[in-house]
């Protein structure tokens, strides 16, 4: 453009001559003549002068553009050098990931347990009504938890730390959910039981999670390693109940449906049980486990569990004792039961979700655990377990969510008599 210019400017000069020699005037006096042409010289070197200093600016921004475009060329090979994200670091040299939620939690029970959340195992029975029109609410089920990472050529670690408030006979002090290591296929410490898969739970709001299933969190030495792309296995040693002389050993096989469609596992529970009180006395404690989650579309999504233990209480929620006996003899009698559950939820919207589910345990109403409940006329002890569940969880924006849910549940004991569970719950959590 400044070539142009200058172009322009010798042009402008060139008709600015010829106009000045074609329209002076024919008949002037030589005097007059010889101002005009020195006139014209003056205007001459004046204009060479501009030519002169256009060109000399018409290179420099020739250069200027040039170093420019050879900048820009060069960013095109180069990879732009960008401001480090913060981390956070252990004196280790561990990265350090921070979570958790804050959480408010409030119920209104019409009948059920004492106390807030799921107690459906201990709800009053008929005849009673100490726990009816009862209103209840906690903070307590917040959470903080890190997770731990050390880039080690070769020799992966990581870790997790994770606590709530939930513990004490009160349920109100800090209490360690997780705390354990990795490293390389083994994991040390305390977290969810193998012998469970959180994945088939259907969403519950209530904190004490559904009928039906675990969430068991107990120390163990744990094996993990894949078999192929889509499956992984489990083998570990894990503290059963504080009266059995040798840990449980738990397994599970988990297999990964393609395009992140959900998953299926099975799993396996063994374990020696003792009872110090009855003369040390032994029994053999077995448990096997099956559930899927599986997307039927993008929006809904299905989970079922069903798991079948004769002589545990610890592994799965809302369960007998492990084993009673009769009166004057050291033989343990094992308690035996199914367990299942079922749910359904569907994403309404981005920031609308809802679950319908249903949950059950059934024991075994013929053997001597039960002969010995009905003899002995214990109460404490539970024929069947039912649950069902309808909640709503709303989401305005991505760290918060809203909740809403009602559960309706029933027991019988061994001696046939009946309770009724019935809650509005409501909860608000804040996660970061």
């Amino acid at each position: 453009m400044v070539k142009i210019m200058c172009k322009k400017s010798v042009n402008d000069f060139k008709k600015v001559f010829l106009s000045v020699l074609v329209f002076s005037p024919v008949m002037v006096h030589a005097e007059n003549i010889d101002d005009e042409v020195k006139e014209l010289r003056a205007e001459i070197l004046e204009l060479k002068k501009i030519v002169k200093q256009q060109s000399f600016d018409s290179k420099k921004s020739t250069d200027t553009i040039s170093a420019q475009a050879d900048k820009l060329q060069a960013g095109t090979t180069q990879t732009p050098k960008l401001d480090p994200v913060p981390v956070f670091v252990t004196k280790s040299g561990s990265s350090v990931k921070v979570y958790g939620f804050i959480r408010g939690d409030a119920s209104y029970q019409f009948k059920g347990g004492d106390g807030i959340f799921n107690r459906i195992n201990k709800v009053e029975l008929e005849g009673s009504n100490k726990n009816e029109d009862r209103f209840y609410s906690t903070v307590t089920t917040s959470r903080l938890g890190l997770d731990f990472k050390s880039e080690q050529k070769d020799q992966p670690v990581s870790g997790k730390l994770e606590i709530d408030f939930r513990g004490g006979t009160n349920n109100d002090t800090v209490r360690i959910r997780h705390a354990y290591l990795n490293y390389k296929n083994l994991l040390i410490g305390q977290t969810t039981s193998s012998f469970l898969d959180t994945d088939n739970n259907p969403a519950m709001l209530d904190f004490g999670s559904p009928l039906g299933i675990g969430t068991k969190r107990t120390p163990m030495l744990r094996y993990a390693d894949n078999l192929n792309a889509q499956t992984k296995f489990f083998l570990g040693l894990e503290q059963g109940q504080t009266d059995n002389r040798l840990p449980s050993f738990t397994s599970k096989l988990k297999y990964s449906l393609l395009d992140n469609k959900g998953s299926a596992s099975i799993r396996g529970l063994a374990q020696e049980v003792r009872s110090r009180e009855l003369d040390n006395a032994t029994e053999f404690s077995w448990g096997i486990g099956i559930g899927t989650n599986y997307k039927i579309t993008n929006d809904l999504e299905v989970n079922a569990d069903y798991s079948h233990v004769k002589g545990d209480s610890t592994f799965l929620l809302y369960t007998n004792a492990a084993y009673n006996s009769e009166q004057n003899q050291n033989d343990i009698n094992l308690n035996e039961f199914d367990a299942f559950s079922v749910g359904l939820s569907y994403q309404i919207n981005p920031k609308l979700q809802s679950t319908i589910a249903y949950g059950a345990m059934f024991s075994n109403d013929s053997n001597e655990f039960a002969d010995v409940a009905k003899n002995d006329a214990d109460t404490s002890q539970n024929k069947e377990l039912q649950q069902a569940w309808i909640n709503l969880m709303y989401s305005p924006i991505a760290p918060l969510t809203f909740g809403v849910e009602y559960i309706y549940g029933e027991r019988e004991t061994f001696t046939g008599e009946k309770g009724k569970d019935s809650r509005l719950s409501t909860m608000v959590k804040y996660s970061f």
